[in-house]
């Protein structure tokens, strides 16, 4: 998909010129733009004024920088010495019987369903 010839902000101000009642098809001539591209730009950023979208660019932003970040430390703790091939500190091989810890919170849970292993 290519990339808009519109920044986020110009998308924010036509749409809001769109609801202070300008025509939609003279909006659509005037920036050179399909109503279809229109409708689609209006249902992505909704009702987004152009600060808001300039602030959700740099939460967009944060987000990818977390995401590299966790990557990074779920890397790190993976390599770490002493750790089997699951990571977890004195994890046997996979060809050997895991047994389950005797205890609650017996191993550290990380991941999408950390929450729903350590309830037990």
């Amino acid at each position: 998909m290519s990339r808009s010839l519109h920044t986020d902000e110009e998308i924010a101000f036509l749409l809001d010129e769109a609801a202070r009642g300008i025509p939609i098809v003279e909006i659509c001539v005037s920036a050179g733009i399909s109503l279809g591209t229109f409708y689609r730009w209006r249902r992505r950023l909704g009702g987004l004024k152009p600060a808001g979208v300039a602030l959700l660019g740099r939460v967009e932003q944060e987000n990818v920088a977390l995401r590299a970040e966790v990557q990074r430390l779920r890397a790190a703790i993976a390599v770490q010495p002493g750790r089997g091939e699951t990571g977890r500190p004195g994890a046997a091989p996979r060809t050997a019987l895991r047994q389950r810890p005797s205890y609650r919170g017996g191993e550290p849970c990380i991941g999408r369903f950390a929450f729903v292993r350590t309830a037990n």
